[in-house]
């Protein structure tokens, strides 16, 4: 072990070894105490850690090796991912001398002990685990890649356009050219008139104003107070009152 290694976590791929059609990576672990164990870990979960890991560190984890669909169980390309995530784990732990990140905690594991202390360390694995099912506020958002962003928004833009054609609409608006660059509908008892309405005034439009300028005059004939009496001969003068002199 080297200097720079003492007082922290350090990690070596010893191995691999084929289960179930998917390849299983054999890694040495040694705690600060120089006490060692081996974990067995696939591809997958060293993924799922470094995913946990963003969350805190961002940008600055090491790169990890890309996922392959075809020809991933070849030698030379296990050998070649082994060196790579055996690369990856040591610069994780270059950036966390101390670790404290639990994914990171629960990845590396503790050496099997038995009797009480087991016991306890399955209390501890209990908390862990739900400590990170829980949101930390503290930790910045994961950022979004543009595939997942260009969905996410198409998502969203869908649901508000749905949400405000199923309001109605207020008549003032409907002054707007069009709402999407789409004509506006025609009231359905104008749409068979549409031409008759762009067209200009005619003279059987003029008589229909004629005709509505003599149902106002006479309407307003109707409306207009009738004088019954003068009203000088209905008002009767007080008679004159002598008072008595004192």
């Amino acid at each position: 072990m080297s200097s720079d290694s003492l007082g922290r976590f350090s990690v070596k791929f010893v191995g691999n070894t084929a289960v179930d059609g998917a390849t299983t990576y054999i890694i040495k672990v040694t705690n600060p105490d120089g006490v060692s164990w081996t974990l067995q870990k696939r591809y997958r979960e060293i993924r799922e850690l470094h995913d946990e890991l963003r969350l805190r560190h961002g940008d600055i984890l090491p790169p990890i090796p890309g996922k392959r669909l075809w020809g991933n169980q070849e030698p030379a390309f296990v050998a070649q991912r082994q060196i790579g995530l055996e690369q990856y784990l040591q610069g994780v732990l270059q950036i966390e001398r101390d670790v404290r990140t639990p994914a990171l905690l629960q990845f590396l594991g503790t050496p099997t002990q038995s009797g009480e202390r087991s016991q306890a360390r399955q209390y501890q694995q209990i908390l862990d685990n739900m400590q990170s099912k829980l949101l930390n506020l503290a930790l910045p958002p994961a950022p979004l890649d543009e595939t997942e962003m260009a969905q996410r928004l198409k998502k969203y833009g869908q649901a508000m356009r749905l949400h405000v054609l199923s309001q109605p609409v207020d008549p003032i608006h409907l002054r707007a050219p069009g709402f999407d660059n789409e004509p506006l509908p025609l009231c359905p008892s104008n749409v068979d008139h549409f031409d008759a309405l762009r067209a200009p005034p005619s003279a059987a439009t003029t008589d229909d104003s004629r005709m509505l300028s003599e149902l106002l005059d006479g309407l307003l004939q109707i409306l207009k107070p009738e004088q019954l009496a003068d009203a000088d001969k209905l008002v009767v003068a007080f008679p004159a009152v002598q008072l008595p002199d004192q």
